[in-house]
């Protein structure tokens, strides 16, 4: 049973795998996959009408990644209705390949248009194969919960 502090109740009610380490946004965590229960990490980008608004949270994402075991990220990337610029490009182009030796696949949603353009020169700069856009967080989790490291 949990003690009298509300942390030790927060611990206690939720799957730890699941918490919010301290000092991360919402934007960026681990969420389950209701296809398999697994971890996915959770990249959301969305909603930024100013483009530079993401980039604090692209830049957290990349520190977290860095903090994970190798081939051990299953991410989903939601960019939904969010506006890039050349800034915003360059670092999800830096986060990609930033993150190639971490990440096992990365589910894009949310890529429409332009942003489809934008996402071809992210895969090309960053070498990166396991990056797959999707259209919806449902087709997302069940093509996530197929993809397995590399042997």
């Amino acid at each position: 049973t949990p003690g009298t502090s509300l942390a030790s109740w927060v611990c206690w009610v939720h799957d730890a795998r699941f918490l919010v380490p301290t000092g991360m946004s919402e934007r960026i965590r681990f969420i389950p996959n209701p296809v398999n229960g697994s971890r996915v990490l959770l990249m959301d980008f969305s909603g930024f009408q100013t483009a530079s608004d993401s980039l604090p949270f692209i830049l957290e994402a990349r520190d977290f990644v860095a903090s994970q075991p190798l081939e051990s990220v299953h991410c989903l990337v939601d960019v939904t209705g969010s506006r890039f610029n050349a800034d915003v490009v360059e670092a999800m182009k830096d986060l990609a390949a930033h993150n190639r030796p971490y990440v096992v696949a990365s589910a894009l949603i949310g890529v429409g248009g332009l942003q489809r353009v934008i996402l071809e020169s992210v895969v090309t700069f960053s070498r990166r194969k396991n990056l797959k856009p999707l259209t919806s967080r449902e087709e997302a989790f069940d093509w996530l919960a197929s993809q397995k490291p590399a042997a």
